[in-house]
């Protein structure tokens, strides 16, 4: 098993330890995140629990993730076509090249 790397970090005003085979740098970044959207949502209406911004949270955090998986759906589909259209035109170019 990989070496884990454990850390503790505040998220929402709260500790946490973390336990990670990924760098501390990286723990840290997800660990910032999570604690900025958390606050952005606290902000957005300072009248919720800790318990309800976690839920808010969570959900803003999926639709992002479906947002940004869609994307890349539709960014590969686009790689696809452009490598048919070059691969086309690399056969034309050897096509006239052969005249």
């Amino acid at each position: 098993m990989p070496d884990r790397n454990k850390l503790v970090v505040k998220i929402g005003g709260g500790e946490y330890t973390l336990s990670s085979s990924e760098s501390r740098e990286y723990m840290l970044s997800v660990a910032d995140l999570v604690d900025k959207k958390m606050q952005q949502v606290k902000c957005a209406d300072p009248t919720l629990g800790t318990a309800n911004v976690a839920v808010l949270t969570a959900v803003n955090l999926a639709d992002d993730l479906i947002r940004m998986k869609k994307n890349e759906q539709a960014l590969s589909k686009n790689i696809l076509t452009y490598t048919e259209k070059i691969r086309a035109l690399e056969s034309e170019i050897e096509r006239l090249k052969r005249r």
